[in-house]
């Protein structure tokens, strides 16, 4: 198992929108880190995001990610490699036409591919990044809400699954953080009356605070690091 991540700083990369370091805790026990970076791309084309994590949660493991997302914020692929117990899984999703393939391959088994109807269902996974994705995907005013669908990609497994959702977003209000006092959007995500997702995320829609409900305890992802560069 590695170490916890390391960061320097550098001069910002072209097109660099932000950078920052979420702590993930399950109550008082920290289970790891996850460091992202978020990249508007040349002319207009889009929008790279890229993360690294280690956690101990489910299991001890090692995950690299990327986000491909279109000018409007619009998903495009993900990519998602694990690593974990000595075996490395490597999952891709594609969003082709109205239909989302994925392909997931590892170490040991054989490559399975599959899809699934699209119909506008916001993509989510136990990551900063899918919580800046659905957050810009989701359009509503303060105090609306609306039905649609989640397409959850399971951890460790990476399998996608598609569930029928509620996503709400709650009147926006001042919060304190460990970084300090922000004026923020908070949004949260239920299905089946069950609270998936409950997330607020700021002006540039940067998530400051994330807190997740996939099994047992709560897991809170927190920005403890955060630096916007436009």
């Amino acid at each position: 198992m590695r170490g916890m991540i390391a960061t320097k700083r550098c001069p910002p990369a072209e097109g660099l929108i932000a950078t920052g370091l979420y702590y993930v805790h399950q109550g008082e026990r920290k289970l790891g880190e996850e460091s992202f970076q978020l990249f508007e791309l040349p002319h207009g084309q889009g929008y790279h995001l890229q993360s690294a994590a280690v956690l101990q949660w489910p299991l001890a493991h090692v995950q690299r990610i990327t986000l491909e997302l279109d000018p409007t914020w619009r998903y495009r692929a993900a990519r998602i490699e694990l690593e974990a117990e000595g075996h490395l899984t490597l999952a891709r999703y594609q969003l082709d036409g109205e239909l989302v393939r994925a392909r997931i391959e590892g170490t040991g088994r054989r490559p399975v591919e599959l899809a699934h109807p699209w119909d506008g269902a916001l993509w989510d996974y136990p990551s900063g990044l899918f919580a800046v994705a659905l957050c810009k995907h989701v359009k509503l005013a303060p105090g609306d809400s609306a039905p649609g669908r989640v397409m959850r990609f399971a951890l460790p497994s990476l399998e996608p699954t598609l569930e029928r959702c509620t996503c709400t977003r709650l009147f926006d209000h001042a919060h304190t953080f460990e970084l300090g006092n922000f004026f923020v959007k908070e949004f949260a995500v239920l299905s089946q009356a069950r609270e998936l997702l409950h997330t607020w995320v700021d002006d540039a829609g940067v998530p400051l605070r994330i807190d997740r409900f996939d099994r047992g305890e709560p897991i809170h992802f927190g920005l403890v690091r955060y630096r916007l560069f436009r």
